[in-house]
């Protein structure tokens, strides 16, 4: 048995075109691989009915044939138009950039997106869990907080945490 499957040659096999010791190592692998004995029978009945077939074809209309070839060939050779050249190409990008100068203008100007949120409405939104309730605080307070920039002393405030609180008995005025 050869180490290899001799798929290529059964037809020519079948067919008696072979030579001696091409055609004696053949047929000595067909003794032994089953695979290749059933595709050699497969291929000798498909030989046997061809030629029945091949009268049964229909004879071709040439005329038809060089036709379709023609108008396959000029569909080639014609420049395909890009979609940017056609009408709806333009309108795609027409539209696609009235939608961005809304966006922008929908950004830019402050009004547009209506009033910004009160401080209440900011606490609302919030979901009010343990670890929100330090924020909630600092809402409350925002009025105080929001013009830290008029503060003159801003040094004070860097150092609001190393300050020592006043002793009980002063006059020191607390906020």
């Amino acid at each position: 048995m050869a180490a290899t499957h001799p798929e290529t040659a059964l037809v020519p096999f079948i067919r008696g075109e072979l030579g001696g010791a091409e055609r004696d190592r053949i047929a000595h692998h067909l003794d032994d691989c089953v695979r290749c004995r059933d595709a050699a029978e497969s291929f000798r009945s498909l030989l046997a009915e061809l030629p029945a077939r091949v009268e049964e074809l229909p004879t071709p209309e040439w005329t038809v044939y060089r036709a379709e070839i023609r108008r396959k060939l000029a569909a080639r050779l014609e420049p395909r138009l890009r979609w940017w050249q056609t009408g709806l190409g333009w309108a795609s990008l027409a539209t696609a950039g009235a939608a961005l100068a809304a966006l922008v203008l929908w950004f830019a100007i402050p009004g547009l997106h209506g009033p910004a949120p009160t401080v209440d409405e900011l606490a609302m939104e919030q979901p009010m869990d343990v670890a929100d309730v330090a924020d909630v605080g600092l809402l409350r307070n925002y009025g105080v907080v929001e013009r830290l920039d008029l503060l003159e002393n801003y040094d004070v405030i860097e150092h609001l945490d190393e300050i020592k609180p006043a002793p009980q008995g002063s006059n020191a005025v607390r906020s």
